[in-house]
């Protein structure tokens, strides 16, 4: 029986050695899927980064190009406001000696402030609806100064025209004039305030006076 001993001892010996050699084979086994688990999840964490990076910066292009056209438009709409104020401003210098002159210059205005259509039509896509709907105001506002403008100056070539309509269309003009600049001014603090800019401060109004001549 004792010549069996050494073989006994080294049978249990044996298993125990197998026994520590599974169990560490599993531990290292768990702790390799834990840590292709962990790279795995250290991946997943990296493409998402890039990607909202990725989205980030698009969206910053996007926000940069929407910001840029708006600014384009607003100006383009200004341009032709102030061109189109400074054109009737300046009527009485007007070289028209019958209705048909008068209605060639109004015709031209009238194509000017028609052109800002598509301008418009591109705020509507890019902007806020208080922009387009503001210059849409402003140049309504524009084309009423315009035919109150010719309606002066179809009076000044009329030889029975009185004093009384002449102030009237007057103060008429007057009051156009100073809205569409209003206007100018209001449509200047929507489109900063889209873009996140301080607004302007408000300005006193200019004294009242006669703007056109009287007959």
């Amino acid at each position: 029986m004792t010549q069996w001993l050494p073989v006994l001892s080294s049978l249990i010996v044996a298993g125990a050695a197998l026994i520590g050699f599974a169990v560490n084979n599993r531990t290292n086994r768990r702790a390799i899927e834990a840590a292709d688990e962990r790279h795995r999840e250290t991946l997943e964490e990296a493409r998402r980064g890039m990607e909202l990076a990725h989205t980030a910066g698009e969206r910053r292009e996007h926000d940069k190009w929407r910001h840029e056209a708006v600014v384009a438009a607003v100006s383009s709409v200004l341009e032709t406001s102030n061109s189109v104020r400074q054109q009737l401003w300046s009527c009485h210098r007007w070289e028209v000696d019958d209705n048909f002159e008068l209605e060639r210059v109004g015709a031209d205005i009238h194509e000017a402030l028609w052109g800002c259509n598509g301008t418009i039509n591109r705020l509507r896509l890019l902007a806020s609806p208080k922009i387009p709907n503001q210059c849409e105001d402003l140049l309504s506002t524009l084309g009423a100064a315009r035919n109150i403008t010719l309606q002066y100056l179809k009076l000044q070539l009329d030889d029975e025209a009185t004093s009384e309509e002449f102030t009237e269309i007057n103060s008429l003009w007057e009051k156009a004039i100073r809205k569409a600049i209003e206007q100018e001014r209001a449509v200047v603090n929507a489109t900063r305030a889209e873009l996140g800019i301080e607004r302007l401060e408000d300005v006193a109004k200019p004294a009242r006076q006669p703007v056109l001549d009287t007959a």
